[in-house]
Protein backbone atom coordinates (compact mmCIF):
# COMPACT_ATOMS: atom_id res chain seq x y z
CA UNK A 1 0.00 0.00 0.00
CA UNK A 2 2.77 2.38 0.90
CA UNK A 3 4.10 1.70 -2.50
CA UNK A 4 1.05 2.35 -3.94
CA UNK A 5 1.09 6.01 -2.27
CA UNK A 6 4.07 7.02 -3.98
CA UNK A 7 3.15 6.21 -7.20
CA UNK A 8 -0.36 7.89 -6.64
CA UNK A 9 1.58 11.11 -4.86
CA UNK A 10 4.12 10.88 -7.69
CA UNK A 11 1.75 11.20 -10.38
CA UNK A 12 -0.55 13.59 -8.64
CA UNK A 13 2.79 15.93 -7.97
CA UNK A 14 3.28 15.77 -11.76
CA UNK A 15 0.80 17.77 -12.21
CA UNK A 16 1.26 20.76 -9.69
CA UNK A 17 2.53 23.70 -11.21
CA UNK A 18 5.86 24.74 -9.69
CA UNK A 19 5.24 28.71 -9.87
CA UNK A 20 8.71 29.60 -10.34
CA UNK A 21 9.67 27.91 -7.11
CA UNK A 22 12.79 25.01 -6.25
CA UNK A 23 14.24 23.11 -9.19
CA UNK A 24 13.54 19.90 -7.03
CA UNK A 25 11.59 16.93 -7.83
CA UNK A 26 9.36 14.97 -6.56
CA UNK A 27 11.84 12.39 -5.94
CA UNK A 28 14.22 14.48 -4.02
CA UNK A 29 11.69 16.12 -1.90
CA UNK A 30 11.22 11.80 -1.18
CA UNK A 31 14.67 11.52 -0.63
CA UNK A 32 15.19 14.66 1.68
CA UNK A 33 12.16 12.90 3.82
CA UNK A 34 13.74 9.70 3.89
CA UNK A 35 17.33 11.21 4.85
CA UNK A 36 15.76 13.29 7.73
CA UNK A 37 13.62 10.68 9.05
CA UNK A 38 16.35 8.41 9.10
CA UNK A 39 18.40 10.58 10.95
CA UNK A 40 16.89 9.47 14.34
CA UNK A 41 18.42 6.27 13.79
CA UNK A 42 21.71 7.38 14.15
CA UNK A 43 20.34 9.16 17.39
CA UNK A 44 19.32 5.96 19.33
CA UNK A 45 20.85 5.42 22.74
CA UNK A 46 20.64 2.00 24.42
CA UNK A 47 20.11 -1.62 22.58
CA UNK A 48 19.23 -0.07 19.24
CA UNK A 49 20.25 -0.50 16.77
CA UNK A 50 21.75 2.40 15.60
CA UNK A 51 22.84 2.40 12.08
CA UNK A 52 25.44 4.73 12.37
CA UNK A 53 27.27 2.51 14.83
CA UNK A 54 27.25 -0.41 12.15
CA UNK A 55 30.84 -1.80 11.39
CA UNK A 56 32.25 -0.33 14.48
CA UNK A 57 33.43 -2.49 17.68
CA UNK A 58 30.56 -1.42 19.45
CA UNK A 59 27.18 -1.42 18.18
CA UNK A 60 25.41 -0.93 21.37
CA UNK A 61 25.31 2.48 24.12
CA UNK A 62 24.69 3.37 27.12
CA UNK A 63 22.71 0.51 28.12
CA UNK A 64 22.83 0.44 31.95
CA UNK A 65 21.34 3.70 32.29
CA UNK A 66 19.28 3.52 34.92
CA UNK A 67 17.05 5.51 37.91
CA UNK A 68 16.77 4.36 41.25
CA UNK A 69 17.08 0.62 40.16
CA UNK A 70 14.66 1.02 36.91
CA UNK A 71 15.75 0.94 33.54
CA UNK A 72 16.11 3.92 31.60
CA UNK A 73 17.93 3.21 29.30
CA UNK A 74 16.90 4.32 25.39
CA UNK A 75 15.95 7.06 23.36
CA UNK A 76 17.67 9.76 21.36
CA UNK A 77 20.56 11.72 21.61
CA UNK A 78 19.62 15.44 21.72
CA UNK A 79 22.56 16.54 19.26
CA UNK A 80 26.08 15.35 18.07
CA UNK A 81 26.87 14.38 21.75
CA UNK A 82 25.64 11.23 23.35
CA UNK A 83 24.04 13.34 26.75
CA UNK A 84 20.12 13.29 26.45
CA UNK A 85 18.45 16.23 27.40
CA UNK A 86 14.47 15.97 27.60
CA UNK A 87 13.56 19.24 27.48
CA UNK A 88 15.25 19.24 23.34
CA UNK A 89 13.90 15.47 23.52
CA UNK A 90 10.12 15.99 24.64
CA UNK A 91 9.94 18.96 22.26
CA UNK A 92 10.96 16.90 19.33
CA UNK A 93 9.38 13.85 19.93
CA UNK A 94 5.74 15.24 19.81
CA UNK A 95 6.62 17.68 17.08
CA UNK A 96 7.06 14.22 15.01
CA UNK A 97 4.60 12.32 16.44
CA UNK A 98 2.17 14.85 15.81
CA UNK A 99 3.47 15.39 11.77
CA UNK A 100 2.99 11.74 11.59
CA UNK A 101 -0.98 11.88 13.10
CA UNK A 102 -1.69 14.77 10.51
CA UNK A 103 0.41 13.70 7.46
CA UNK A 104 0.52 10.18 7.58
CA UNK A 105 0.39 9.76 3.78
CA UNK A 106 3.52 11.95 3.15
CA UNK A 107 5.47 9.63 5.24
CA UNK A 108 6.64 6.40 3.59
CA UNK A 109 7.84 2.95 3.99
CA UNK A 110 11.46 2.55 2.86
CA UNK A 111 13.40 0.89 4.81
CA UNK A 112 13.11 -1.65 7.96
CA UNK A 113 13.25 -0.13 11.12
CA UNK A 114 15.87 -2.64 12.54
CA UNK A 115 18.34 -1.58 9.27
CA UNK A 116 18.82 -5.10 9.07
CA UNK A 117 18.15 -4.65 5.22
CA UNK A 118 21.17 -1.81 4.67
CA UNK A 119 23.12 -4.36 6.69
CA UNK A 120 22.13 -7.21 4.14
CA UNK A 121 22.44 -4.82 0.88
CA UNK A 122 25.98 -3.45 2.31
CA UNK A 123 24.08 -0.53 0.65
CA UNK A 124 23.32 2.51 3.05
CA UNK A 125 21.95 4.59 0.06
CA UNK A 126 17.92 4.54 -0.08
CA UNK A 127 18.30 2.47 -2.86
CA UNK A 128 19.53 -0.34 -0.24
CA UNK A 129 15.89 -0.21 2.02
CA UNK A 130 13.69 -2.36 1.93
CA UNK A 131 9.91 -1.79 3.11
CA UNK A 132 8.62 -3.89 6.00
CA UNK A 133 4.95 -2.47 5.93
CA UNK A 134 5.24 -0.25 8.35
CA UNK A 135 5.98 3.64 7.63
CA UNK A 136 8.98 4.65 8.59
CA UNK A 137 8.68 7.82 10.85
CA UNK A 138 6.47 5.29 12.95
CA UNK A 139 9.46 2.91 13.80
CA UNK A 140 11.89 6.08 14.66
CA UNK A 141 9.09 7.40 17.03
CA UNK A 142 8.04 3.82 18.85
CA UNK A 143 11.87 3.61 19.56
CA UNK A 144 11.65 7.28 21.28
CA UNK A 145 7.87 6.45 22.97
CA UNK A 146 9.20 3.47 24.55
CA UNK A 147 12.26 5.66 25.91
CA UNK A 148 9.44 7.96 27.38
CA UNK A 149 7.63 5.25 28.75
CA UNK A 150 10.72 3.81 30.93
CA UNK A 151 11.12 7.61 32.23
CA UNK A 152 7.83 8.09 33.60
CA UNK A 153 8.09 5.65 36.57
CA UNK A 154 5.27 7.66 38.43
CA UNK A 155 3.14 10.99 39.05
CA UNK A 156 5.94 11.45 41.49
CA UNK A 157 9.37 10.30 39.45
CA UNK A 158 10.29 11.34 36.12
CA UNK A 159 13.70 11.24 34.48
CA UNK A 160 14.47 13.98 32.54
CA UNK A 161 18.65 13.81 31.74
CA UNK A 162 20.73 11.16 30.91
CA UNK A 163 24.59 11.83 31.02
CA UNK A 164 27.04 14.78 32.42
CA UNK A 165 27.95 17.68 29.54
CA UNK A 166 31.10 18.15 30.64
CA UNK A 167 32.14 14.75 31.23
CA UNK A 168 30.68 13.45 27.97
CA UNK A 169 32.79 16.41 25.48
CA UNK A 170 35.97 15.43 26.56
CA UNK A 171 36.23 12.60 24.42
CA UNK A 172 35.28 12.64 20.38
CA UNK A 173 34.59 8.83 19.91
CA UNK A 174 31.66 7.16 19.30
CA UNK A 175 28.44 6.60 21.61
CA UNK A 176 29.29 2.75 21.85
CA UNK A 177 33.00 3.74 22.77
CA UNK A 178 32.16 5.89 25.13
CA UNK A 179 29.80 3.86 27.03
CA UNK A 180 33.60 2.04 27.65
CA UNK A 181 35.18 5.11 29.42
CA UNK A 182 35.18 6.19 32.83
CA UNK A 183 32.41 8.00 34.37
CA UNK A 184 34.59 11.16 33.87
CA UNK A 185 35.28 10.88 29.69
CA UNK A 186 31.33 10.18 29.46
CA UNK A 187 31.18 6.48 30.64
CA UNK A 188 28.60 4.19 32.48
CA UNK A 189 27.41 4.06 34.58
CA UNK A 190 25.93 7.54 34.00
CA UNK A 191 24.52 10.44 35.61
CA UNK A 192 20.55 10.38 35.41
CA UNK A 193 18.44 13.48 36.57
CA UNK A 194 14.91 12.15 37.72
CA UNK A 195 12.89 14.05 40.01
CA UNK A 196 13.03 17.61 38.79
CA UNK A 197 10.79 20.12 39.11
CA UNK A 198 10.14 20.41 36.09
CA UNK A 199 6.49 20.87 34.02
CA UNK A 200 7.59 21.21 30.54
CA UNK A 201 9.37 17.78 29.71
CA UNK A 202 6.92 15.39 31.09
CA UNK A 203 4.56 17.26 29.94
CA UNK A 204 6.12 17.37 26.06
CA UNK A 205 6.37 13.71 26.69
CA UNK A 206 2.75 13.01 27.58
CA UNK A 207 1.50 14.90 24.38
CA UNK A 208 3.93 12.75 22.38
CA UNK A 209 2.43 9.75 23.74
CA UNK A 210 -1.04 10.09 23.59
CA UNK A 211 -0.60 11.05 19.79
CA UNK A 212 1.33 7.21 19.99
CA UNK A 213 -1.44 6.22 21.51
CA UNK A 214 -4.03 7.40 18.85
CA UNK A 215 -1.95 6.66 15.67
CA UNK A 216 0.00 3.83 16.53
CA UNK A 217 -1.99 0.29 15.41
CA UNK A 218 -0.28 -2.03 17.54
CA UNK A 219 -2.86 -2.19 20.46
CA UNK A 220 -0.18 -3.36 23.41
CA UNK A 221 1.65 0.08 21.97
CA UNK A 222 -1.92 1.78 22.43
CA UNK A 223 -2.50 0.43 25.97
CA UNK A 224 1.50 1.35 27.46
CA UNK A 225 1.59 4.81 25.84
CA UNK A 226 -1.44 5.82 26.82
CA UNK A 227 -0.85 4.76 30.33
CA UNK A 228 2.66 6.41 30.60
CA UNK A 229 0.78 9.91 29.25
CA UNK A 230 -1.38 9.65 31.96
CA UNK A 231 1.76 9.13 34.24
CA UNK A 232 3.84 11.64 32.60
CA UNK A 233 0.72 14.58 31.92
CA UNK A 234 0.15 14.11 36.30
CA UNK A 235 3.52 14.66 37.44
CA UNK A 236 3.84 17.74 34.82
CA UNK A 237 0.48 19.05 36.64
CA UNK A 238 2.17 18.71 40.03
CA UNK A 239 5.71 20.60 38.73
CA UNK A 240 6.82 23.98 37.88
CA UNK A 241 9.48 25.66 35.02
CA UNK A 242 11.65 23.14 33.39
CA UNK A 243 15.00 21.22 34.25
CA UNK A 244 18.00 23.28 34.66
CA UNK A 245 21.36 21.49 33.03
CA UNK A 246 23.90 24.05 33.79
CA UNK A 247 25.90 25.37 30.66
CA UNK A 248 24.09 23.24 28.18
CA UNK A 249 19.98 24.34 28.53
CA UNK A 250 18.88 26.79 31.05
CA UNK A 251 16.08 26.80 32.72
CA UNK A 252 16.13 31.00 31.92
CA UNK A 253 16.23 30.30 28.17
CA UNK A 254 12.33 29.16 28.71
CA UNK A 255 12.13 32.82 30.00
CA UNK A 256 8.97 31.13 31.98
CA UNK A 257 7.33 30.12 28.73
CA UNK A 258 6.65 25.71 30.51
CA UNK A 259 3.04 25.92 30.72
CA UNK A 260 3.22 24.69 26.55
CA UNK A 261 4.12 21.27 28.35
CA UNK A 262 1.09 20.65 30.08
CA UNK A 263 -1.50 22.11 27.63
CA UNK A 264 0.03 20.16 24.67
CA UNK A 265 -0.37 16.90 27.03
CA UNK A 266 -3.90 17.70 28.47
CA UNK A 267 -5.15 18.76 24.97
CA UNK A 268 -3.74 15.66 22.89
CA UNK A 269 -4.59 13.22 25.97
CA UNK A 270 -8.57 15.03 24.88
CA UNK A 271 -8.08 14.56 21.02
CA UNK A 272 -6.31 10.11 21.95
CA UNK A 273 -9.38 9.87 24.65
CA UNK A 274 -12.11 12.28 24.03
CA UNK A 275 -12.51 12.42 27.94
CA UNK A 276 -14.16 16.33 28.72
CA UNK A 277 -11.29 16.65 31.72
CA UNK A 278 -8.48 17.05 29.66
CA UNK A 279 -10.22 19.81 27.40
CA UNK A 280 -11.54 21.94 30.63
CA UNK A 281 -8.00 21.38 31.82
CA UNK A 282 -6.67 22.15 28.65
CA UNK A 283 -8.57 24.98 28.84
CA UNK A 284 -7.18 26.20 32.16
CA UNK A 285 -3.81 25.96 30.43
CA UNK A 286 -3.79 27.59 27.46
CA UNK A 287 -5.81 30.72 28.60
CA UNK A 288 -2.54 31.13 31.12
CA UNK A 289 0.34 30.51 28.79
CA UNK A 290 2.72 33.70 27.97
CA UNK A 291 1.18 34.68 24.58
CA UNK A 292 3.01 38.15 24.69
CA UNK A 293 6.78 36.70 25.22
CA UNK A 294 6.06 33.97 22.83
CA UNK A 295 5.36 35.86 19.62
CA UNK A 296 7.98 37.63 19.67
CA UNK A 297 10.55 34.55 18.97
CA UNK A 298 10.44 31.77 16.60
CA UNK A 299 9.44 27.89 17.71
CA UNK A 300 12.01 26.14 19.33
CA UNK A 301 12.45 23.79 22.11
CA UNK A 302 12.43 26.97 24.66
CA UNK A 303 9.64 28.68 22.99
CA UNK A 304 6.26 26.25 21.75
CA UNK A 305 4.11 29.19 22.43
CA UNK A 306 3.62 29.10 18.64
CA UNK A 307 3.03 26.08 18.26
CA UNK A 308 0.30 25.87 21.60
CA UNK A 309 -1.35 28.09 19.26
CA UNK A 310 -1.72 26.58 16.07
CA UNK A 311 -2.90 23.71 17.89
CA UNK A 312 -5.50 25.75 20.26
CA UNK A 313 -6.94 27.03 17.12
CA UNK A 314 -6.86 24.36 15.17
CA UNK A 315 -8.58 21.53 17.55
CA UNK A 316 -10.15 24.06 19.99
CA UNK A 317 -11.11 27.20 18.18
CA UNK A 318 -8.75 28.87 20.65
CA UNK A 319 -7.45 32.70 20.15
CA UNK A 320 -4.69 34.10 21.92
CA UNK A 321 -5.94 35.75 25.47
CA UNK A 322 -3.28 38.54 24.96
CA UNK A 323 -1.50 40.85 22.96
CA UNK A 324 -2.87 42.00 19.26
CA UNK A 325 -3.32 38.91 18.22
CA UNK A 326 -6.80 37.09 17.02
CA UNK A 327 -6.00 34.05 15.47
CA UNK A 328 -3.23 32.08 14.31
CA UNK A 329 -2.01 33.38 11.09
CA UNK A 330 -2.04 36.67 12.19
CA UNK A 331 0.27 35.50 15.18
CA UNK A 332 2.43 33.33 13.03
CA UNK A 333 2.39 36.17 10.11
CA UNK A 334 4.16 38.51 13.20
CA UNK A 335 7.12 36.29 13.82
CA UNK A 336 8.05 34.78 9.90
CA UNK A 337 6.54 36.70 7.17
CA UNK A 338 6.61 40.11 8.29
CA UNK A 339 10.19 39.29 9.02
CA UNK A 340 11.07 37.37 5.66
CA UNK A 341 12.82 38.33 2.70
CA UNK A 342 11.47 36.53 -0.55
CA UNK A 343 9.44 34.69 1.19
CA UNK A 344 12.00 33.01 3.29
CA UNK A 345 11.67 33.36 6.93
CA UNK A 346 15.21 35.02 7.87
CA UNK A 347 13.69 36.81 11.56
CA UNK A 348 16.31 35.58 13.92
CA UNK A 349 19.11 34.43 11.48
CA UNK A 350 22.22 34.89 10.63
CA UNK A 351 25.81 34.01 11.42
CA UNK A 352 27.04 31.32 13.54
CA UNK A 353 25.47 30.54 16.60
CA UNK A 354 22.21 31.90 15.79
CA UNK A 355 20.65 28.20 14.51
CA UNK A 356 19.43 30.17 11.52
CA UNK A 357 17.73 27.14 10.18
CA UNK A 358 15.36 27.17 12.72
CA UNK A 359 13.43 30.23 11.13
CA UNK A 360 12.32 28.57 7.95
CA UNK A 361 12.15 25.05 9.27
CA UNK A 362 10.11 25.76 12.39
CA UNK A 363 8.39 28.31 10.32
CA UNK A 364 7.13 26.24 6.71
CA UNK A 365 6.26 23.25 9.70
CA UNK A 366 3.80 25.57 11.59
CA UNK A 367 2.01 27.27 8.35
CA UNK A 368 1.67 23.22 7.12
CA UNK A 369 0.10 22.28 10.26
CA UNK A 370 -2.24 25.23 10.11
CA UNK A 371 -3.34 24.91 6.30
CA UNK A 372 -4.04 21.32 7.11
CA UNK A 373 -6.07 22.13 10.17
CA UNK A 374 -8.51 24.47 7.56
CA UNK A 375 -7.43 22.64 4.24
CA UNK A 376 -5.77 25.40 2.75
CA UNK A 377 -3.71 25.70 0.42
CA UNK A 378 -2.78 29.35 0.21
CA UNK A 379 0.82 28.85 2.19
CA UNK A 380 1.94 26.18 0.33
CA UNK A 381 3.86 28.10 -2.30
CA UNK A 382 6.07 30.19 0.58
CA UNK A 383 6.10 26.68 2.76
CA UNK A 384 7.79 24.91 -0.12
CA UNK A 385 10.23 27.99 -0.88
CA UNK A 386 11.11 27.59 3.00
CA UNK A 387 11.64 24.02 2.53
CA UNK A 388 13.27 24.01 -1.06
CA UNK A 389 16.28 26.82 0.53
CA UNK A 390 17.15 24.28 3.61
CA UNK A 391 17.84 21.89 0.33
CA UNK A 392 20.19 23.94 -1.39
CA UNK A 393 17.52 25.83 -3.60
CA UNK A 394 19.31 29.31 -3.20
CA UNK A 395 21.74 31.40 -4.65
CA UNK A 396 24.70 29.65 -3.31
CA UNK A 397 22.71 26.39 -3.92
CA UNK A 398 24.07 25.50 -0.41
CA UNK A 399 22.28 22.47 1.65
CA UNK A 400 22.34 22.56 5.23
CA UNK A 401 21.17 18.53 5.44
CA UNK A 402 24.39 16.58 6.10
CA UNK A 403 24.29 14.27 2.08
CA UNK A 404 21.75 16.50 0.98
CA UNK A 405 23.05 16.96 -2.85
CA UNK A 406 20.41 16.98 -5.42
CA UNK A 407 19.89 19.30 -7.92
CA UNK A 408 23.59 20.02 -7.90
CA UNK A 409 23.44 20.95 -4.24
CA UNK A 410 26.59 21.64 -2.04
CA UNK A 411 25.91 19.75 1.49
CA UNK A 412 27.83 20.17 4.70
CA UNK A 413 30.68 17.50 5.05
CA UNK A 414 32.00 18.67 8.96
CA UNK A 415 28.87 18.20 11.00
CA UNK A 416 29.22 18.66 14.72
CA UNK A 417 28.66 14.98 15.65
CA UNK A 418 30.53 11.86 17.27
CA UNK A 419 29.10 9.33 15.48
CA UNK A 420 29.26 10.06 11.65
CA UNK A 421 32.95 9.77 11.75
CA UNK A 422 32.80 6.50 13.29
CA UNK A 423 36.08 7.39 15.35
CA UNK A 424 36.89 4.71 18.42
CA UNK A 425 40.69 6.26 19.61
CA UNK A 426 40.33 8.42 22.23
CA UNK A 427 43.50 9.93 21.56
CA UNK A 428 41.75 11.49 18.46
CA UNK A 429 41.03 14.81 18.58
CA UNK A 430 37.52 16.86 17.09
CA UNK A 431 39.68 18.75 14.19
CA UNK A 432 42.33 16.02 13.51
CA UNK A 433 41.24 14.86 10.00
CA UNK A 434 38.91 12.36 11.03
CA UNK A 435 36.86 11.27 7.96
CA UNK A 436 33.42 9.51 8.40
CA UNK A 437 32.44 6.01 6.06
CA UNK A 438 31.45 6.14 3.45
CA UNK A 439 27.44 4.71 4.45
CA UNK A 440 27.69 7.78 7.44
CA UNK A 441 28.00 10.14 4.73
CA UNK A 442 24.53 10.24 4.31
CA UNK A 443 23.60 11.29 8.12
CA UNK A 444 20.40 13.28 7.10
CA UNK A 445 21.14 16.00 10.23
CA UNK A 446 19.99 19.41 9.61
CA UNK A 447 23.81 21.71 10.71
CA UNK A 448 22.69 24.99 12.38
CA UNK A 449 23.74 27.18 9.80
CA UNK A 450 25.00 30.14 8.63
CA UNK A 451 23.13 32.18 6.60
CA UNK A 452 25.54 34.96 5.96
CA UNK A 453 28.04 32.88 4.12
CA UNK A 454 27.84 31.38 0.96
CA UNK A 455 30.00 28.40 1.90
CA UNK A 456 30.06 25.53 4.71
CA UNK A 457 32.72 25.84 7.26
CA UNK A 458 34.41 23.07 6.94
CA UNK A 459 36.06 22.93 11.21
CA UNK A 460 33.91 20.29 13.32
CA UNK A 461 34.84 21.72 16.40
CA UNK A 462 32.63 24.78 15.37
CA UNK A 463 29.60 23.82 16.96
CA UNK A 464 27.85 27.24 16.35
CA UNK A 465 27.44 26.44 12.54
CA UNK A 466 28.09 22.78 12.67
CA UNK A 467 25.82 20.66 14.75
CA UNK A 468 23.20 18.95 14.28
CA UNK A 469 19.72 18.09 16.59
CA UNK A 470 16.79 16.75 17.13
CA UNK A 471 14.80 19.64 17.88
CA UNK A 472 16.39 21.30 14.53
CA UNK A 473 15.42 18.25 12.36
CA UNK A 474 11.72 17.65 13.62
CA UNK A 475 10.23 20.37 11.87
CA UNK A 476 11.51 19.59 8.49
CA UNK A 477 10.91 15.55 8.63
CA UNK A 478 7.10 17.56 9.42
CA UNK A 479 6.98 20.09 6.63
CA UNK A 480 8.33 17.38 4.21
CA UNK A 481 5.88 14.96 5.20
CA UNK A 482 2.89 17.82 4.33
Amino acid sequence: NCRKVIVSALSLMAFIPSAGLAALSTDDYIEAAWMTTRFFGAQRSGEGPNWILDGTNYTKSFTKDSYNGKDVSGGWFDCGDHVMYGQSQGYASYILALSYAEFTKGFYDLYTGDYSDYKESKDYTRKGGKPNEVRDLLEELRYEADFWVKAAISSSAFVTVKGDGNADHTKWVTAGKMSTLGQGEGGEPRYVKGDANDGFTPGMAAAMLAVMARVDPDEANKKKYLEAAKTAYSYAKSHKGVTNSGGFYESSWWDGRWKDGPFLAALELYRTTEDEKYKTEADEWFFDLDFSSGSYTRLNYSNAVPLSVVMGEGVFHWAPSSGSFYDAEQFLDNIYKKKAKNDIFMGETGGGGSFSVRSPAGGAFLYALMSNFYGETKFDDIIEKNVAYLLGDNSNKKSYVVGFTKNGANAPKSPHHRGYYGNEDTGREVDSGLQPPEKNKLLGGLIAGDFNSGSHNGTVSAWNVNEVCVDMNAPLVGALGY
